[in-house]
């Protein structure tokens, strides 16, 4: 009997089946798990959820949802009317309310008025000519539009169409990104979304929905680092897996995420205007959607602090200037751009040996002498420099000289 137990014992083991019970009974008493998303760091726990969200709202979301996958279908303002309104009055605390999930994914909104012109936001945050990386730095460290993309075809500048016409413009396409670390799990996915654009009228005023859905699942998660979040400062290793303890090894993906997101326009004689997020998450591994309410909340706050610090910077260049010295970036030559690497690479080793995450020898190996350049493929490489340009424009401290 005695060596019946060890045989099934053994066979236990070598099926890894006893670690996967260990990580799945972790996760079921624990309220933290992983976060393949832009995870913040608040102080607090957001409180329970005592609002549900109106249904004709939840049909409005529901309805632009299904809008990004039929292209060229007619779009019908009544159908969000409802969800409109409910973004204008705010007569309730956003954190709270029970966003019902959408295809298996845990669902959260955010709502705050900034002190930002819709103008502004069409200009940069909605220009195919500025990465949205610059936008926002602690969210998204590449990203770009397909060239079928209608925004891309058409050369589309919404900001001139801000007051120049009454008539609803909707724009099909589909982005890659890639994201920043998180702050629990410290993973970075590639992942592809298709967009629909929606700039429309509601009782008088501009409103701009962006709306965005995978299509399919993201490429696997890899480990990373923030080394500065306030600096936009980050390591990414190019290695599968989590910087994080005992689940460093795992395959993790982002199963599936949806969002909705709605600029309105408070008035048009102020640079105010109302922001307000509904964004879903599927994410984890073995197929388990391990994402909680907070960490999708945590993301929304942490991606629209970054954004408010460079829409509101009194050092914002021009768009037009700025998108010409992007074009300039990414057209250098090799050499310009290996000279340029190798320079931000002894810095970036520099800063990030007081990084404790940084300190494992996979990390510290890899940006040794300057020895990051060589993980960087092209495409890496142009949005770091990119980034590096604009941090200096904006007064912080930049890794590469211009």
């Amino acid at each position: 009997m005695l060596n019946t137990y060890k045989l099934l014992l053994k066979q236990f083991f070598s099926h890894n089946l006893f670690i996967i019970f260990l990580f799945v009974l972790l996760l079921s008493i624990s309220p933290e798990c992983l976060l393949p998303v832009y995870a913040g760091e608040r102080n607090s726990m957001p409180k329970q959820s005592d609002h549900a969200l109106p249904k004709k709202v939840n049909a409005g979301l529901n309805y632009l949802l299904g809008l990004v996958n039929k292209k060229g279908t007619s779009f019908d303002s009544a159908q969000i009317a409802p969800l409109l309104d409910f973004v204008t009055h705010g007569s309730y605390d956003a954190e709270r309310i029970d966003l019902p999930e959408y295809k298996n994914s845990t669902g959260s909104c955010h709502r705050r008025e900034i002190n930002v012109p819709l103008e502004l936001i069409l200009r940069y945050a909605y220009n195919p000519n500025i990465p949205s990386s610059v936008v926002f730095p602690s969210t998204i460290r590449l990203s770009g539009w397909y060239p079928e993309s209608d925004i891309v075809i058409g050369k589309v500048k919404l900001w001139e169409k801000l007051y120049t016409t009454d008539r609803s413009i909707l724009l099909w396409g589909k982005q890659y990104e890639v994201n920043t670390p998180d702050s629990f799990a410290g993973g970075y996915y590639r992942y592809d979304n298709k967009r629909l654009i929606i700039l429309t009228k509601h009782k008088g005023k501009k409103v701009l929905v962006s709306v965005s859905k995978m299509p399919y699942k993201s490429g696997v998660g890899r480990k990373a680092v923030i080394i500065d979040d306030t600096r936009w400062n980050y390591f990414y290793s190019g290695i599968k897996g989590l910087n994080s303890k005992g689940i460093g090894w795992m395959d993790t993906y982002m199963y599936d995420s949806a969002s909705v997101q709605i600029y309105y326009e408070k008035d048009p004689a102020t640079p105010r205007t109302i922001s307000m997020t509904f964004k879903w998450l599927n994410a984890g591994w073995l197929g388990i959607n391990v994402v909680k309410r907070n960490h999708i909340l945590d993301g929304i706050i942490r991606s629209l602090e970054s954004f408010k610090k460079v829409l509101k910077s009194n050092s914002l260049p021009d768009v037009d200037e700025f998108a010409l010295k992007v074009k300039q970036i990414t057209t250098m030559s090799e050499k310009e751009i290996d000279n340029k690497i190798r320079e931000y690479s002894i810095n970036f080793d520099r800063i990030a040996k007081s990084n404790k995450n940084m300190s494992k020898k996979e990390f510290a190996s890899i940006i040794a002498n300057g020895g990051y350049a060589n993980v960087l493929n092209r495409e890496e490489r142009l949005a770091v420099l990119i980034l590096e340009y604009f941090k200096g424009l904006l007064g912080k401290q930049a890794l590469v000289k211009f």
